[in-house]
């Protein structure tokens, strides 16, 4: 048998969900897949061969013991990292044992931003002009050479958790107070700052008193996703991404591929690639956030890992014929994958989402999201589950949305994102104030 450890994959209903879609290819290869998480739920026994208990996310040493314990004298021969969460543990787990994955240098420099930015300034990518600050008089003066408004983000890369708008000189204390307070509470920077602690990597600054200040990039906000295999870079095709008005950077939706002229859309992937190649990427999935200014494409973020969204697999599955999930197996086992995109699908996925404090207390039916495929012609779900919580930003644990729906479209990416929203008009997600 071939095992296959699976660390932080992502939600309990979703992890099981993407193991039994997958259960009869993973039996035919002889894949048992190992799970590595915090939160044992009953229903993992029934998709993983084995559940290896971890501490939270943020506790990265004491994961890394965790799974030297239970590992000890135990061959594994892949390693599936594609979260947030498990990127950094993964890529210690995988070096140690010469297996393939994204490589620590390359798991550093996607993870810290200021890391990103600083090799994409040497590479000579384009990219906003960025600074590390660490008072309100360090972003009033990025402010007086490079105007406003400006950004402020925490050097860990977040899932868009502390990202701050500034528009003016009166909102600079307020949004500073706010950002400084975060680094102490973010389990994203704590967990940067353990993992350059274990594997031995110098971070270059410290995560927990020093955040960026960064001009803000207009334009098309664009993403590219796909996966590396060793040095071949296979993108799924360049993405428009629908987001919340300022000052919340949430994403409402995607658009895959964009409706833009293939000249444009050659252009993005060649900044695309050379961001990947300026940072190591190599033997894992990437997302990549841009803007498209009609000229040039400036990269806003590097994520050395797949983007996990719900609905998120499931699109670019409708462009490239396989879920990005296996594509990752694929090369956690040593194989070399090669993409191949069709050129007659257009599709989308649209969320719907709340903002605010409160609580599910019902959500669409297995029988009512039926019923709404066949009629829209989509693929739908949901986000949460009733006694779920939603928090309103700018709190860290803000994850928004609540339902999705996928749409294809043979002509427009924007006429199916058009489908998709109108699906969602039927599948409400009741809430409830929070007692």
């Amino acid at each position: 048998m071939i095992d296959v450890l699976c660390i932080y994959p992502g939600p309990a209903a979703f992890r099981q969900k993407q193991v039994a879609a997958h259960r009869p290819l993973l039996e035919s290869l002889g894949v048992r897949l190992l799970l590595a998480d915090d939160y044992d739920d009953p229903g993992d026994r029934a998709c993983f061969a084995d559940v290896i208990a971890l501490p939270p996310p943020e506790e990265l040493a004491a994961g890394k013991r965790a799974l030297d314990r239970a590992l000890s004298g135990r061959a594994i021969h892949g390693v599936l990292a594609q979260s947030e969460s498990g990127l950094c543990l993964g890529a210690l787990v995988a070096a140690e044992r010469g297996l393939p994955c994204i490589p620590l240098q390359a798991a550093l420099l996607t993870t810290s931003k200021f890391g990103t930015r600083t090799a994409l300034e040497s590479a000579r990518v384009p990219q906003p002009r960025f600074a590390l600050a660490r008072t309100a008089a360090d972003v009033r003066r990025f402010a007086s050479t490079h105007d406003f408004p400006v950004v402020l983000k925490a050097s860990a890369s977040a899932l868009a958790r502390l990202v701050t708008l500034v528009r003016s000189e009166a909102e600079i204390d307020e949004a500073v107070a706010r950002i400084r307070a975060g680094l102490a509470l973010s389990p994203d920077v704590r967990r940067l700052c353990e993992f350059g602690r274990v594997a031995g990597l110098d971070l270059g600054h410290d995560p927990l008193d020093q955040f960026l200040v960064e001009s803000y990039a207009r334009g098309l906000p664009v993403e590219t996703d796909g996966v590396v295999s060793r040095d071949r870079i296979g993108t799924f095709g360049v993405t428009e991404q629908i987001l919340t008005p300022p000052p919340l950077f949430f994403f409402e939706g995607y658009l895959t591929p964009a409706d833009l002229p293939e000249r444009d859309i050659a252009a993005i992937e060649a900044t695309s690639d050379a961001a990947l190649r300026a940072l190591g990427v190599r033997d894992t999935g990437f997302s990549i956030e841009m803007r498209w200014d009609a000229a040039r494409a400036s990269i806003l973020e590097v994520n050395g890992r797949l983007g996990w969204d719900e609905g998120f697999g499931d699109l670019f599955a409708a462009i490239t014929g396989m879920q990005p999930v296996l594509q990752t197996l694929q090369i956690a086992l040593g194989q070399t994958v090669v993409v191949e995109r069709r050129p007659d699908v257009r599709a989308a996925v649209a969320y719907s989402a709340c903002y605010a404090d409160r609580i599910v207390l019902s959500t669409p039916s297995a029988e009512t999201i039926a019923e709404v495929e066949r009629e829209f012609d989509v693929q739908a779900g949901t986000c949460v589950w009733p006694g779920d919580r939603t928090v309103a930003p700018p709190d860290p644990d803000a994850t928004p949305h609540l339902a999705w729906a996928l749409a294809r479209d043979p002509e427009s990416s924007r006429s199916a994102y058009d489908a998709a929203r109108r699906a969602l008009t039927r599948l409400p997600v009741e809430l409830g104030p929070v007692p």
